[in-house]
């Protein structure tokens, strides 16, 4: 199912793809607003859902373990974002992993603000 998740997440240009008791739901906002948004407004919708993001950072991974997400897939992760997800026992996969600082230079040239 994951890889459902990442032709998704890439074909149609999602910034996160996430799935839910059997239900598909994509976003293309920026950066880990989405998720908080997410958290704030239906966190439901994260509990024992698996994702498909862009790029995940130490901060969209606190938002994951919170929300109860039991298993992603990243273009791009940083270092402390897996280790944070692998410590809380979620299953992570990905393209690339880079240390922190290499990670907000990327995700500064994706169009976000450091």
């Amino acid at each position: 199912m994951m890889d459902v998740l990442k032709d998704t997440l890439h074909d149609e240009d999602y910034s996160l793809v996430v799935l839910h008791e059997g239900n598909i739901s994509t976003f293309k906002g920026r950066g880990v607003r989405t998720l908080y948004n997410i958290l704030d407004d239906e966190p439901e919708l994260l509990h024992g859902a698996k994702l498909a993001d862009k790029a995940i950072g130490r901060t969209a991974a606190k938002a994951m373990v919170e929300g109860g997400v039991v298993e992603v897939y990243a273009d791009l992760i940083s270092e402390q974002a897996y280790d944070m997800l692998h410590d809380a026992g979620v299953k992570v996969t990905y393209e690339k992993r880079v240390d922190h600082p290499t990670f907000l230079r990327i995700w500064e040239k994706m169009g976000e603000v450091v």
